[in-house]
């Protein structure tokens, strides 16, 4: 089984205040029949214990019964009690930011309960509101022939076209080789290089680290294909429309104008302390917002080696088909965990619905550019509106807000 890269089921236009007695009593009831049954299995399976939302003078708690999701007014006992603000519950419930979300940014009041509770409970949220389960044991990786599905395989552009968005779609992940020109990411790293000067710290484009002699560095350089002539020559080639047409494989993929923050060029340096080099295992939609916008593929281009030892990217296989607790994830993952060790000139292609993260380099500095193909703006007017086209650019700067925020 795959899955299909539209995972949209919500539209912005359809936000709205909804308040905790409001939600209870009224949608809760559709979702928990439809999707219930999912959630207390989950709870089962992860032993989580009841949770508690406190809105103002409300509470309600949730949870599982016999195949079931109940709800009760009160705090159960044993219960992970969150307390939200009614804006804080509203986006919530519409899927518009996650108890992660909420947690990245310091803000997030919960007790009876630890972090993987709360992480536990952001995934089961998901389960109620869009059917996507915690676990399920029927999961295998097989080829479009019915054969155990190699997850170290390397995809290169005399592969079966075919071969390459099922991988995608059953694994999430890719690695490719062979798709650019050595040389050209040679160039890409020489004008890396030149560009660094003109990065500033509290530049608004441009993240920072601290290293274990106290010396800053930049790590994150954004419009960068401004200043790479070899890059942007890159992205407006035909092997890299190439490229989105064949993890398209009928899906509408589309990608971003080749200016501004189309892309952005990522310093790996040993010993970094502070700051957000390198993020363990988390989805890109771990904020909020999957059901607006995913699933988008983030592109990455290996400008230098990667490998145990300089840091490289590991990705759960299959995450993007279960709704894993990212702390689940870090921890005792229950699928195969793959890392994808690259030459330079690969390329890796992950879902932002997989669990993927950056191990930090030990022996050397590693760089990369990241780029990405998105899903095409649904056609029904409501989605053609300046918010809708502005959903993953705003949950983008979202995430680099708080990362920077907490570095």
């Amino acid at each position: 089984m795959s899955v299909a890269l539209d995972r949209r089921t919500r539209h912005d236009a359809d936000l709205r205040h909804i308040g905790i007695d409001a939600f209870v009593t009224g949608e809760f009831a559709e979702l928990a029949a439809r999707n219930g049954a999912l959630v207390a299995r989950g709870i089962e399976a992860l032993d989580a214990p009841p949770l508690a939302v406190e809105v103002g003078e409300d509470r309600w708690s949730f949870r599982g019964g016999a195949c079931a999701l109940e709800a009760e007014r009160g705090v159960a006992d044993g219960a992970l009690v969150v307390t939200l603000t009614e804006q804080e519950f509203s986006d919530w419930v519409q899927n518009q930011r996650s108890f992660n979300a909420m947690m990245t940014a310091r803000t997030l009041r919960y007790r009876g309960g630890d972090k993987r509770d709360v992480s536990v409970w952001d995934s089961l949220w998901l389960t109620l509101l869009e059917g996507w389960p915690i676990m399920d044991e029927q999961i295998t990786f097989r080829d479009r022939r019915g054969t155990p599905l190699d997850l170290g395989r390397c995809f290169t552009p005399d592969d079966d076209p075919a071969d390459v968005a099922h991988f995608l779609r059953a694994a999430g992940f890719l690695h490719l080789r062979g798709w650019t020109d050595p040389a050209c990411v040679s160039r890409i790293s020489d004008e890396m290089d030149a560009a660094l000067p003109d990065y500033r710290e509290g530049d608004g484009r441009s993240w920072w680290a601290t290293l274990a002699d106290d010396s800053r560095r930049c790590v994150r350089m954004q419009e960068f294909v401004e200043r790479s002539p070899a890059l942007a020559a890159l992205l407006r080639g035909e092997q890299w429309q190439r490229l989105r047409r064949v993890v398209a494989a009928g899906d509408d993929l589309v990608q971003a104008p080749v200016e501004g923050r189309c892309a952005e060029a990522l310093i790996k340096p040993v010993g970094v302390v502070v700051g957000a080099s390198d993020v363990s295992f988390h989805r890109d939609c771990h904020l909020g917002r999957h059901a607006y916008t995913c699933a988008t593929l983030t592109v990455g281009i290996a400008v230098t080696e990667t490998s145990e030892a300089n840091g490289l990217l590991r990705v759960v296989a299959g995450s993007h088909r279960v709704v894993m607790p990212v702390e689940i994830a870090k921890a005792d993952p229950y699928l195969p965990v793959v890392a994808v060790a690259t030459q330079p000139g690969d390329l890796t292609v992950h879902l932002s619905c997989c669990l993927h993260e950056s191990t930090p380099p030990r022996t050397a500095e590693r760089r990369v550019v990241y780029s990405e193909f998105h899903l095409a703006p649904r056609s029904t007017p409501r989605d053609g509106s300046p918010a809708a086209a502005k959903d993953l650019s705003d949950l983008r700067e979202r995430v680099s807000d708080i990362l920077l925020e907490n570095s």
